[in-house]
């Protein structure tokens, strides 16, 4: 039985020594609260600030209430969304699948990076993720489990990142579960992507190995 356990875990250890394709990627600031952040309200409407790089300020409000979840880009944030047909101006935040690259070239045919609408008011200026009238609910993301694309500005240049979202097809409610953003300013990252096996994680997931390869052997002889 102990033969038979060795070969999964010494593949486990040494599947973490590369680099999975477009799970991985270097200098990616990832974030996963302990419990997802509902967006969900039985009563008055309510919003949540999502700071994704942590420097206090925010780069998107979630709103939500009995028949609508939207997102607002603040400061100078652009969101990946399905343009609108004209006349209209804006559009419905996309979801994006894993591995979907978000960088300066993910614009293109149907999508487009949008900000703040110029003169639209600040309290109603959301992007919609998930609308719901007594015939039902509309918008791009209902019934998605998928990534928001997220363009968003520091000192050090444009930084792009991804939401992961779960939202209902049948009620306006929803969850954000993590988010990451590349550090490094106009480098695009894969939706879904998260950083890579630290050298710290790696010794010790060798450490663990050999240890456990001493006491087999050890067992083995007597």
């Amino acid at each position: 039985m102990r033969r038979r356990c060795f070969t999964p875990f010494a593949l486990a250890i040494t599947w973490l020594g590369f680099a999975q394709p477009c799970a991985a990627q270097g200098t990616i600031a990832y974030y996963r609260p302990d419990t997802p952040i509902t967006l969900f309200t039985f009563g008055f409407g309510r919003q949540h600030a999502l700071d994704m790089d942590g420097d206090a300020d925010a780069e998107l409000t979630f709103s939500y209430d009995f028949h609508f979840i939207g997102v607002r880009s603040e400061q100078a944030t652009r969101v990946l969304t399905n343009m609108d047909p004209p006349p209209n101006v804006g559009g419905s935040v996309a979801p994006l699948p894993f591995d979907y690259s978000i960088g300066s070239s993910s614009a293109g045919g149907s999508l487009q990076w949008l900000g703040r609408i110029p003169g639209a008011p600040y309290e109603t200026d959301f992007n919609t993720l998930v609308q719901c009238f007594d015939a039902g609910c509309t918008g791009d993301f209902r019934g998605q489990h998928a990534y928001m694309g997220i363009e968003f500005q520091r000192a050090t240049g444009t930084h792009y990142g991804w939401v992961l979202l779960q939202i209902s097809s049948v009620a306006p409610a929803g969850q954000i579960e993590a988010w990451a953003w590349e550090t490094r300013p106009g480098v695009p990252m894969f939706a879904g992507a998260v950083p890579e096996p630290s050298t710290v994680a790696l010794l010790l997931a060798g450490g663990v190995l050999m240890v456990w390869l001493r006491r087999y052997r050890n067992e083995t002889k007597g």
